[in-house]
C-alpha cells in the first residue's frame, strides 16, 4: 500500500440536504424532507476551512436540491474563496437568471443538471415532477447564456438506453462542456430498480469509448462503471485518463447529518465530521485504509490485472454483495494475469509547462495518463507541445475534437498570458 501521505480528498461531493422538490424513483438519498439535523452554517464554513487545508481541490454541492438551503451561497462562496472549484448539482427547478447571477458572483464554476429523455413526458416520469423536463432545458439554456458551463448527467436503464446517442447530440448543442453517464447502483429508493445486466453495461461503456472522439470538445465520461478503463485500453483508445474508481483514494462524500462516506452511493459510514475532525477521518478510517490497497480486493477485482488502474465499482459491490471489497458484480472482464505496459515516455520542458497550467492536481495527472498512453498507441517516446494539441486540441481529428474543459482552458490561458 502506497504511503498514506500521498492520499488527499481532491474531489469531494457533498449532499448539503435531503430536502428535495422532486421525487426521483432511483434517488440514492431518497431525498424529499429536510434531514432533522441537518448540518450547520457554521459546521458547514468549518468544514470547508478542513477540506482546503487538506488540499481539496474541486466541491460539488449537491442535496436533495441544494438551492432549497439558504445558506447555499455563503458556502460556495467560502470554498471557492479559498480557491476551490465550486460546481453545484441542481435539478433546475429554481434555477433563473437571478440565481445563475448569484452563482457566479460567489465563483461556481459549473452546473451539473439531469437530462434522462429527450421525451418530456418519460423525463417527468422518472424525475417524479410534472414540468421536471422544462425546468430542466430551462435551467441548461439560462447557465449558458449567462457565460455559466453546464455538465449535462443521464442515468442509463433500459428506458433510455436507446436515446443515449440522441442525448449526446442534444448536451453537446446546448453547449455542455461534459455528458456523465451514470450506471445505476441499487441503493436508497433505487434498490427496487432493475440495474442494466453485465452484457448491456459492457457494450454501452464500448459505445462510451468510441463516442469520446466523436463528441469533443464536449468531455463524455462514464461514472460507476470504472471497467471503462479496462475496455479502453484494450481497444488501445483514448480513456485512460477518465474512469477508475476514486473512492477513498481521491474522493469521498459528506452527507446532510455530517457522515463521511468514500463515495455517494455507499451506506458504509467512515466517521461523522461531529464526532471527529474531517481530516482524522480521511486519513484515520479504517473503512478508507481498505480502499486504498488494492491488495485487499476479493474475487475477481483482488486479482484483476487492472485492480489499480480500474479497482472495480466498490458501491455496487456493497449493495450486491453487502462487501464494499468484494469484486464488481458489474464487470464480465475475467482476470488474465497480464503485466500492464507501462509507456515509458520523456517529457519536454515547454510540455511539462503546458501540462502545469492545468489548475487542478487530481485532472492534472488524469490528463498525464491519457497523454502518456496516446503517446504510447502511436509509438512516441516524447511528448512535445505539438504532440499535446494534437492529442487535446485535435490535430488529425475531427473537426469537433477539443481538449480541456472550458473553465479549465480559460484558466490555464490567463496564466500563460501572464507570463
Amino acid at each position: 500500500m502506497s504511503a498514506r501521505a500521498e492520499y488527499k480528498p481532491s474531489l469531494i461531493s457533498w449532499n448539503l440536504t435531503k430536502k428535495c422538490n422532486l421525487r426521483c424513483p432511483h434517488c440514492y438519498m431518497e431525498g424529499g424532507r429536510k434531514a432533522e439535523n441537518e448540518l450547520s452554517t457554521e459546521e458547514c464554513l468549518g468544514l470547508i476551512e478542513e477540506m482546503s487545508a487538506l488540499g481539496t481541490e474541486m466541491l460539488i454541492l449537491t442535496g436533495g436540491e441544494p438551492l432549497l438551503r439558504r445558506d447555499i451561497y455563503d458556502i460556495a462562496q467560502s470554498a471557492s474563496s479559498r480557491g476551490i472549484w465550486v460546481v453545484m448539482g441542481t435539478n433546475g427547478v429554481l434555477v433563473t437568471d437571478e440565481v445563475v447571477g448569484k452563482m457566479i458572483e460567489c465563483g461556481v464554476q459549473g452546473v451539473a443538471i439531469s437530462i434522462d429523455s429527450l421525451d418530456p413526458e418519460r423525463h417527468n416520469q422518472f424525475r417524479g415532477g410534472p414540468d421536471a423536463w422544462e425546468y430542466s432545458v430551462r435551467a441548461l439554456e439560462i447557465c449558458r447564456a449567462n457565460g455559466l458551463q453546464v455538465l449535462v448527467q443521464t442515468t442509463v436503464m433500459e428506458m433510455n438506453y436507446a436515446e443515449i446517442p440522441e442525448l449526446l447530440a442534444f448536451a453537446r448543442e446546448k453547449g455542455a462542456w461534459s455528458f456523465n453517464l451514470y450506471f445505476l447502483v441499487q441503493t436508497g429508493r433505487g434498490q427496487q430498480m432493475n440495474d442494466l445486466s453485465p452484457e448491456r453495461t459492457e457494450a454501452m461503456l464500448s459505445n462510451l469509448v468510441d463516442w469520446q472522439d466523436e463528441y469533443r470538445p464536449m468531455l463524455v465520461r462514464s461514472k460507476c462503471a470504472p471497467q471503462f478503463k479496462q475496455i479502453a485500453y484494450d481497444r488501445g483508445l483514448a480513456g485512460l485518463e477518465s474512469g477508475g474508481c476514486m473512492a477513498g483514494t481521491q474522493y469521498c462524500r459528506i452527507a446532510p447529518e455530517g457522515d463521511v462516506t468514500p463515495c455517494p452511493y455507499m451506506t458504509v459510514v467512515a466517521g461523522n465530521v461531529r464526532e471527529q475532525s474531517f481530516g482524522e477521518i480521511w486519513r484515520e478510517s479504517p473503512v478508507l485504509q481498505d480502499l486504498r490497497d488494492p491488495k485487499q480486493l476479493k474475487g475477481r477485482c483482488g486479482r484483476c490485472e487492472f485492480n489499480e488502474l480500474c479497482g472495480g465499482c466498490r458501491c455496487r459491490a456493497q449493495a450486491f454483495y453487502g462487501d464494499y471489497l468484494q469484486e464488481d458484480p458489474g464487470c464480465l472482464y475475467q482476470p488474465q494475469g497480464r503485466t500492464l505496459q507501462s509507456p515509458e515516455v520523456v517529457w519536454s520542458a515547454e510540455a511539462e509547462a503546458r501540462l502545469e497550467r492545468i489548475p487542478l492536481a487530481f485532472i492534472r495527472e488524469k490528463v498525464k495518463r491519457g497523454l502518456e498512453a496516446h503517446a504510447e498507441r502511436k509509438g512516441l517516446r516524447l511528448i512535445t507541445p505539438d504532440v499535446m494539441k494534437e492529442a487535446l486540441a485535435g490535430e488529425g481529428r475531427s473537426e469537433n475534437s477539443g481538449g480541456m474543459p472550458p473553465f479549465l482552458k480559460q484558466r490555464a490561458e490567463r496564466t500563460e498570458r501572464s507570463e
